[in-house]
C-alpha cells in the first residue's frame, strides 16, 4: 500500500511540474527573445516625446500633446472625467473608460453615429490616452489627417 501511495504522489508531483512550471519556463523564454520597436508620434512634422498605447489593436495617443500641435482646443471635467475636444469644425466629448465616441459640427447642426472604436479613453498617471482615429472623425474622416507609417503615427490639420 505503501508502495502505491509513494508512486501516486510521485505521479501528481511529475503532473504539477508539466502541467505549471515547463509552461511558464517556456513563455518567459519567448517573450525575452521578442522584440518590439516603440512606435513614435508626429504631428504636423514634429516629434512629441510621448508614446502610443495600443489596447485590442486600437492606437491611443495623449490627447493634449497632440491637440495642442494640431492647434486644437482641449477642456477637462475632473468631476464627470470627460474631455471636450474641439477642432476648427467638429468637437467630441469623451469619457473615460467608456469605449463611444461621437463628433458634432460646431457650424452646423449635425452630428455623427455613435461609433466604438476598439477602446475607452484611459487616463494614465494624470495624461488623457484616447484613440488616434478620433483625430480624423474630428477633421471629417480625411485621410490625410491619420496615416500609420511603420512605427509612425502622422497626424496632420486638414484645412
Amino acid at each position: 500500500m505503501k508502495l502505491i501511495s509513494r508512486l501516486l504522489l510521485l505521479s501528481f508531483f511529475a503532473l504539477a511540474v508539466f502541467t505549471y512550471i515547463l509552461p511558464v519556463e517556456a513563455t518567459s523564454t519567448n517573450q525575452e527573445s521578442t522584440q518590439t520597436q516603440q512606435d513614435e508620434i508626429i504631428v504636423n512634422g514634429t516629434k512629441i516625446n510621448s508614446y502610443p498605447i495600443i489596447i485590442n489593436d486600437c492606437t491611443l495617443v495623449p490627447a493634449r500633446d497632440v491637440c495642442k500641435n494640431l492647434g486644437f482646443t482641449i477642456s477637462w471635467d475632473s468631476d464627470e472625467q470627460t474631455a471636450t475636444i474641439n477642432s476648427k469644425n467638429m468637437k467630441s466629448t469623451v469619457k473615460i473608460g467608456q469605449d463611444l465616441y461621437t463628433a458634432q459640427s460646431t457650424i452646423a447642426l449635425g452630428m455623427t453615429a455613435p461609433i466604438s472604436l476598439g477602446s475607452g479613453p484611459l487616463l494614465i498617471n494624470d495624461k488623457l490616452y484616447i484613440p488616434a482615429e478620433l483625430f480624423r472623425i474630428l477633421q471629417g474622416n480625411n485621410p490625410e489627417s491619420l496615416i500609420y507609417n511603420n512605427h509612425q503615427i502622422l497626424l496632420n490639420t486638414i484645412e
